[in-house]
């Protein structure tokens, strides 16, 4: 769109060479202000050695020559300016001349290169136009300056950068410039085991495209460019020059966990715009050129795949919040006599609008993505949070992460809070989602301790306390393995305390007709049914009380929050308590007649008794006498006496 316009590129490697053509120079001048006449040059001499090349500013007060009818014309001054080294004799390295006419002041430059080893250098500046005489003919010029100059000569090396040369007639100040690149190149999951295949990376996105089926071998590929979040933050992990390499290498990183959220950052999900398009879940385009705190860098970077860095066992693990199968099972057998703490947070902390504002790649300018939730508008009003989506360039990944938040602080607000033995706090970690049975919320008890097992039986504790549902209702028995795996049976049959399995899911999804190995004998299960299900939790934060004890912290678990964030599909219904539920009538109404004598006149008396219902506290009664009315009274035990 531009004429004359020069551009020149550095692309930051550690050797690449000096900008050519383009200079950088730093300049010293020296004011001078002396008039040029021909009998007299002006000269000035140079002593510093590191001197590159020299400008000589002259400049003319006016040009012009007035005529005897009135008319002004200009006028031709010539000139040469001379350079002579350690008094060898001066050169002419300039001869030119300037014409023209102007009643203002004009001046001009000129770079004049010298020749390195000097001692000293003498610049002078030579009239060659005979001096004017008269009065009307005006253009003396003098040397107004000499700038001595030093040309950086800097690589700046591992530094991208560009030099940019524009015509001064197109623009009246310095234009705003903006540049799309595609910044650092970083390490990419080499050749997978099994012959699984090898990630590839679509130039054009920045997508790393991962073979079907994919199993990473822990090697990399050569570095190339990728927006992939996760490799950008490994990248930054063990870069020595400007991550963390000098204190973090690759063997003190869980690599499984970065090529893990790296294939989920990378699948596909519709961009939004209705035409049926995809672009890639999680992208990362930033450039970071400022210092920044390793901690609030990792945890920016990390944020964008919706990711937690974790440090644990010497090594550096992240976490990510994508659909995950329990790892773990509680429930009153195997937490601490205090039992499970619930909190949620406050209305006045909850918002029903989220501005995301975003890179907008189209405009080139930051722009603002609405995101909002009707229902909470309805109940809370328009309240506002306002949010900056860190390296996100796309519309619809803003929108994304404003649909998760909302739904986090409408959907995932309660936390619960448990302590627990070394058995489980070893094994679990934060990110990790955990199954709850709590008596005191469900309604029923649901969960205990193994009796006996073997791959497709298993004998439960406290059979006489455990609510077990009827065969119809879909019932499903969770168990921890050997290994530390979670598997979950269909129940096929009940027999006193011993459970019959018939299929069992295993924690991949595929399914088998019984247990990989029987469950260890006091390890905890859960059972679960269509009307009543288990809590989920994901795990925020495990502590160490003693040398024995561990109190672990979750934030409540939505399974199917993904589809809903990102296509809109709706939220499955999981029913975690039957206390809201209609109790089920009383059975076995018998109802006695005895004959009782109060003060000497015998009266019938009526004894009504039915079979108390589990869980009711409070029955009420209903009679009438004759065609009367009925009339209610409330008892609090399953037996009830009318006279």
């Amino acid at each position: 769109n531009f004429q004359d316009v020069t551009f020149k590129s550095k692309f930051g490697t550690s050797n690449q060479t000096a900008m050519s053509g383009i200079p950088a120079e730093s300049r010293s001048p020296t004011a001078v202000g002396v008039t040029v006449t021909t009998s007299a040059p002006v000269t000035r001499q140079i002593t510093n050695t590191d001197v590159d090349a020299v400008i000589v500013t002259l400049t003319w007060p006016q040009i012009q020559v007035l005529e005897d009818d009135g008319d002004i014309r200009g006028d031709t001054v010539q000139y040469k300016i001379q350079i002579q080294h350690d008094s060898g004799g001066f050169v002419d390295k300039i001869t030119t001349s300037v014409s023209g006419r102007t009643g203002d002041a004009y001046a001009r430059d000129h770079r004049i290169e010298l020749t390195s080893g000097f001692t000293t250098v003498d610049v002078r500046v030579v009239r060659v136009t005979a001096d004017s005489s008269s009065e009307q003919r005006v253009n003396a010029f003098e040397f107004t300056s000499l700038q001595e100059v030093i040309d950086n000569n800097s690589t700046y090396a591992n530094s991208a950068y560009v030099a940019l040369r524009l015509d001064s007639k197109q623009f009246n100040r310095i234009p705003t410039r903006k540049y799309r690149i595609r910044g650092i190149k970083v390490r990419i999951p080499g050749a997978g085991a099994n012959n699984s295949g090898t990630p590839t990376v679509d130039v054009q996105t920045g997508r790393i495209i991962y073979p079907s089926g994919y199993i990473f071998n822990g090697t990399f590929q050569a570095a190339r460019y990728t927006n992939c979040p996760s490799m950008c933050l490994l990248d930054l992990l063990t870069n020595t020059r400007y991550g963390l390499g000098d204190h973090v290498t690759d063997s003190n990183l869980d690599l499984f966990s970065f090529v893990a959220a790296s294939k989920y950052a990378n699948t596909l999900v519709d961009d939004g715009t209705g035409s049926g398009a995809e672009e890639a879940r999680f992208s990362c385009n930033v450039n970071i050129q400022s210092p920044k705190e390793a901690f609030a860098a990792i945890n920016d970077l990390a944020g964008v795949m919706r990711c937690m860095p974790i440090w644990s066992a010497g090594s550096v693990t992240i976490s990510q919040d994508k659909p995950t199968t329990a790892s773990y099972l509680f429930n009153l057998a195997n937490v601490g006599e205090g039992g499970f703490a619930y909190s949620g947070s406050s209305l006045k902390t909850r918002h029903s609008v989220v501005s995301v504002s975003y890179f907008n790649m189209d405009s080139k300018e930051v722009d603002f993505e609405v995101v909002e939730d009707a229902a909470a508008i309805a109940k809370l009003g328009t309240v506002i949070k306002q949010v900056k989506a860190f390296a996100c360039t796309s519309r619809n990944q803003a929108a994304r992460l404003g649909r998760a938040i909302l739904f986090a602080e409408q959907n995932e607000s309660e936390t619960v809070t448990f302590s627990t033995s070394i058995d489980a706090g070893i094994v679990v970690r934060p990110g990790s989602v955990i199954e709850i049975n709590d008596p005191v919320r469900a309604g029923a008890r649901r969960g205990g301790r193994v009796v006996a097992a073997t791959t497709t039986t298993i004998t439960i504790d406290a059979l006489e306390q455990t609510g077990l549902p009827v065969l119809n209702d879909n019932p499903t028995i969770s168990v921890i393995l050997p290994d530390g795996t979670v598997e979950i049976g269909s129940i096929s049959d009940f027999t006193g305390a011993v459970l019959t399995v018939n299929s069992v899911t295993k924690p991949d999804g595929t399914t088998a007709s019984a247990f990989t190995s029987a469950p260890n004998v006091n390890s905890p299960y859960l059972i679960s049914s269509t009307t009543l299900q288990t809590q989920l939790f994901r795990v925020i934060q495990v502590a160490e009380e003693d040398d024995i004890n561990y109190t672990i912290s979750a934030l409540s678990y939505v399974e199917g929050k993904y589809a809903f964030i990102e296509d809109g599909t709706a939220l499955p219904t999981r029913t975690i308590s039957i206390l809201n539920q209609p109790a089920s009538p009383p059975s076995n109404l018998t109802v006695t007649e005895q004959t009782v004598v109060i003060n000497s006149i015998a009266r019938s008396k009526l004894i009504v008794d039915w079979q108390p219902v589990v869980g009711s506290t409070q029955y009420l009664v209903n009679y009438k006498v004759e065609n009367g009315n009925y009339v209610s009274q409330t008892v609090f035990s399953s037996d009830f006496e009318l006279l």
